[in-house]
Order: C-alpha cells, then structure tokens, then sequence
C-alpha cells in the first residue's frame, strides 16, 4: 500500500524535507515530466535537464515562505515545470536578439585558440571597466547574467526605458572601445 495516498500527507513531509516523500515524488513523476517538458521545449536534452534542476531546486526549496500548499501534488508539478520551460523559451529568445545586437564586423571569426579567446575576453574585460558604472552593471547583468530588461529595472529600481537606454549606450561604447581589438 502506498503510505502516499493523501496529497495532504506528502505535501507535510514534503515541506519537512523527508527523503522517502521526496522519492517518491521523484519515483512517480519524473518521467511524465520530463515529456511535459519536452512538449513544451522541443529537446530531449534540455527537457531532462530542467527536470533535473526542478527536482535539485523541490528538495532545496525553503517551504517556510509557501503558506498552505494544498492540492494534487501533480498539478503543482505540472505548473512548476510548464513555468520553467516558458521562461527557458523566453530567456533563450532574449539571448538571441541580444547576439544579434552585437553586430560583428562580416569578417570576424571566432577564436581559434584558447590564448586568443582569453585575450579577447581580457579586452572585453577591461573595455567593460572603463564604461560609467551604471552601464556596466546594466551590462553585466543583462549580457553575462542573463537578466531580462524586467529583471535588471527591478533589481536597480530603475524602469525598462532606463535599462533599455543604458544597454544601448553600453553597447555604442563597447563598439568603440573594441573596434581596434577584434581582429
């Protein structure tokens, strides 16, 4: 007999960190999520890989915060990982347009050798460091980290507009700073 039967029950051990809930969680969904993802996402290998981040993030998540969880535990599940494959999708879709922004001379090629690429990035590095601060936070945030124009206002409390104008002008700058160190 399954001593899960009650949502009730594994959503208490759950919120207590018990291994055998956890498991049997793991045990019991993790297949059928992993098709919903990749339903979702299109490839195998990334639908299995945000599982897999899903399940690392269930068992370290601070319950203390989530108030009263009830319900079908599969319906959190469900939400939960559609959730991250959405924003995957839109995360991976705002990295494309910001590559595209980068507009790289015709003739570039990319590093061939590990030097050459460590020494391009040092240029990038040092040409980032001579940019107002705001910019290349805003930069470094939105480019290395991968934050959305929302997520980057919010976390500097400033607006979308004030993001979007500092990433242009970061990017301008880095243009010029670096059009004599591609080659």
């Amino acid at each position: 007999m399954n001593k899960y039967e009650n949502d009730m029950i594994l959503w208490q051990k759950l919120k207590e960190h018990d291994p055998d809930a956890f498991g049997h969680i793991y045990t019991t969904y993790r297949k059928w999520l992993t098709v919903v993802a990749y339903s979702i996402v299109q490839n195998e290998t990334e639908a299995q890989d945000l599982v897999q981040k899903f399940y690392v993030d269930l068992w370290q998540m601070d319950w203390s915060n989530t108030g009263a969880l009830t319900g079908p535990i599969k319906n959190f599940l469900f939400i939960s990982i559609r959730n991250r494959c959405l924003n995957h999708i839109r995360s991976n879709e705002i990295m494309r347009k910001r590559v595209a922004k980068l507009q790289l001379p015709p003739d570039y090629e990319p590093p061939a050798d590990i030097l050459e690429n460590k020494e391009l990035q040092q240029h990038l590095s040092d040409a980032i460091a001579q940019l107002p601060a705001v910019r290349a936070r805003v930069f470094k945030l939105g480019y290395l980290h991968h934050f959305s124009r929302q997520q980057i206002a919010n976390y500097l409390g400033v607006s979308e507009a004030t993001v979007k104008t500092h990433m242009a002008l970061a990017l301008k700058d880095l243009r010029n700073l670096l059009k004599n160190k591609v080659y």
